[in-house]
């Protein structure tokens, strides 16, 4: 039978291309949100468009297809916030447009001059240009005829939007300890209110109160009576007294003993959880993973799985959105205070709440039921996590320093960790990136390059650097090999491989890019770069240092400028920005005075 080959050819005659959508009215509506749920976004905020908005709807629609939801909502805000609070503001001088294929590059121009011009953070300016560059950039590949493929977007008129960012500030070690003692204390506490409940309703009737004709013939007074009351009768959710009545005139007597019992909030907390209940649990959860906020506060009922490779230990799994991927930390199991045990209380705390979330709700573990103006049940939403942060700070005086109120927040705790793992991993960038599930290690350092951290690492290298000069110095190196059993010519010397006010470590060891180990460094000028490289601070130093600076910058108009670019400027460059720089000023003047009797640098040629 002969071999079926697979077609590679390109149809000639694609499907056709959606249509406009209707400008008036214009709605984009994506169907594809857990549990049958849509998402809406309107653009009737182009009313004097109707064009231009019928096509920005399309290309938003086409775009965002296949986008998160939360993405999607970032690009629709930040398209109204940018391309069409340009087109309205009679500042901007844009007039007469009706359709994205009347723009050209100079009304894209006049658009990222306005934006530099509002008084918007860097970031968000960039925000809010990428947006409209995606829409047009969809456009352009989708419906060429509606805008041109000859319009010219630039690629990033707004460099290093993050360069000024302010660096996210963490707890100390103190604050962090203090914050987990007062979780530990609120978990204790609520879990031995929960037990207290669960031993309550087993020591009663279950049966005789539930074939209770009225509850008039009921003990509501005693504990487990009631909360039997509440979990066969009401799905353990403490109906509104408004709803109370309903169910017959003598509900009054189950208000008054729910009231005997401290009130709708305590006796809530006998049967689910609570916002007072899950944050502490929140708290410490997000403290040992570090997770991100919105990915902790979505984290699923079904997270924690068995360790692969190791007993005892226990895999915590979550979605990060905005890395689109899944992420892990194992925790071991028998921690009392670890993750894995409080996951596990958790389950059985937002147990009772299953039946009355939503579909789409129910494989959430931080679910919640309401218990002051209404008695909704959801996964925790996400505008009420910082009303009680603040209230659990408050309740356990939790402070700084300076005595102000501790700035606690799910996104601290983050940071925080990140924070102290980055010091306990001896500072290494790369470990912390690993650890942090960072694509990028600039996205590290805007958590752990604080000014505390910062000061710690640069104590570490300096402690490093003053090890060295001490080992150079006591000629702890003399045991080395000698340089006359690894060259062809033994009058060569260690002073031999000094260059331009630099001690080298061990000119042997071939660290330098192109050098074999056990031969002489032959990288002359690679000492800037070099981790072999140990520089005395001493006017000495600092006067053959300058010779060499003086000697780099004379032979820069002698040479072409490429090979002066390729092999001179970088090193130049280290040495007027980063080695200079760090001699004190009794030693500048010394060495100034020492310049005329230094031995003059070789000719750079």
């Amino acid at each position: 039978m002969a071999r079926i080959r697979k077609s590679y050819r390109v149809i000639a005659n694609p499907m056709e291309l959606p249509v406009l959508p209707e400008p008036l009215g214009l709605t984009v509506t994506f169907d594809d949100l857990p549990g049958g749920r849509s998402q809406a976004f309107s653009f009737e905020g182009f009313s004097r468009f109707p064009q231009m908005a019928a096509e920005i709807a399309l290309g938003f629609r086409i775009h965002g297809i296949g986008l998160s939801p939360p993405t999607r909502a970032g690009i629709h805000h930040s398209m109204l916030k940018g391309w069409l609070a340009f087109l309205v503001d009679p500042a901007a001088g844009v007039h007469g447009i009706t359709s994205m294929g009347e723009l050209d590059d100079a009304h894209l121009r006049r658009f990222i001059q306005w934006l530099d011009q509002r008084p918007l953070a860097l970031s968000s300016r960039f925000g809010r240009w990428s947006a409209t560059k995606q829409i047009l950039r969809c456009l352009q590949r989708h419906r060429p005829d509606i805008v041109g493929p000859s319009l010219a977007l630039p690629f990033n008129p707004f460099p290093r939007r993050n360069a000024n960012a302010r660096h996210r500030e963490g707890l100390t070690q103190d604050e962090l300890d203090a914050v987990l003692t007062a979780c530990r204390a609120d978990i204790d506490a609520s879990w031995r209110l929960f037990q207290h409940g669960l031993n309550a309703c087993a020591t009663v009737d279950r049966a005789a109160i539930v074939a209770a004709p009225d509850l008039r013939s009921l003990k509501l007074r005693e504990l487990g009576v009631l909360l039997t009351v509440l979990r066969e009768r009401f799905g353990s959710i403490i109906p509104l007294q408004r709803s109370m009545v309903v169910h017959g005139s003598d509900t009054i007597r189950l208000q008054l003993a729910i009231a005997h019992h401290g009130g709708v909030d305590i006796v809530a907390r006998y049967l689910h959880a609570t916002m007072h209940t899950l944050i502490p649990y929140m708290i410490a959860i997000g403290a040992q993973s570090f997770a991100n906020p919105e990915a902790l506060r979505l984290l699923r009922r079904d997270c924690l799985t068995d360790h692969p490779l190791l007993d005892g230990r226990v895999v915590m799994t979550w979605y990060k959105g905005r890395a689109t991927r899944h992420q892990r930390r194992s925790f071991l199991k028998s921690s009392s205070f670890g993750v894995p045990a409080l996951i596990d209380r958790m389950l059985l705390l937002t147990a009772p709440l299953i039946p009355h979330v939503p579909a789409h709700e129910r494989d959430h573990l931080f679910l919640v039921g309401q218990v002051m103006a209404s008695r909704s049940v959801t996964q925790v939403p996400y505008y009420l996590i910082p009303k009680y942060l603040v209230a659990f700070v408050q309740r356990h005086n939790l402070v700084r320093g300076d005595g102000s109120p501790l700035p606690l927040t799910l996104s601290a705790l983050r940071v925080t960790g990140l924070q102290l793992s980055h010091k306990a991993l001896g500072f290494n960038i790369a470990s912390t990136q690993a650890l942090a599930n960072h694509v990028s290690p600039e996205t590290t350092l805007l958590y752990v390059d604080a000014p505390v951290q910062r000061s710690a690492r640069q104590d570490v290298i300096a402690k490093l650097q003053a090890r060295f000069v001490e080992a150079v110095r006591r000629g702890e190196l003399d045991d080395r090999p000698t340089l006359a059993t690894n060259l062809a010519d033994p009058s060569l010397s260690m002073p031999d491989a000094t260059a331009s006010g630099f001690i080298c470590a061990d000119p042997l060891s071939g660290v330098a890019p192109g050098q074999r180990k056990g031969r002489l460094c032959t990288a002359w000028l690679g000492c800037f770069t070099c981790p072999n490289a140990v520089i005395p601070l001493d006017a000495s130093s600092f006067a053959r240092l300058m010779v060499m600076r003086n000697a780099l910058q004379d032979a820069r108009p002698r040479m072409s400028i490429e090979r002066w670019g390729v092999l001179y400027a970088p090193k130049l460059a280290i040495l007027e920005n980063d080695i200079l720089p760090r001699f004190p000023g009794d030693i500048v003047a010394a060495g100034t005075r020492l310049m005329e009797t230094a031995q003059p640098a070789l000719q750079l040629e």
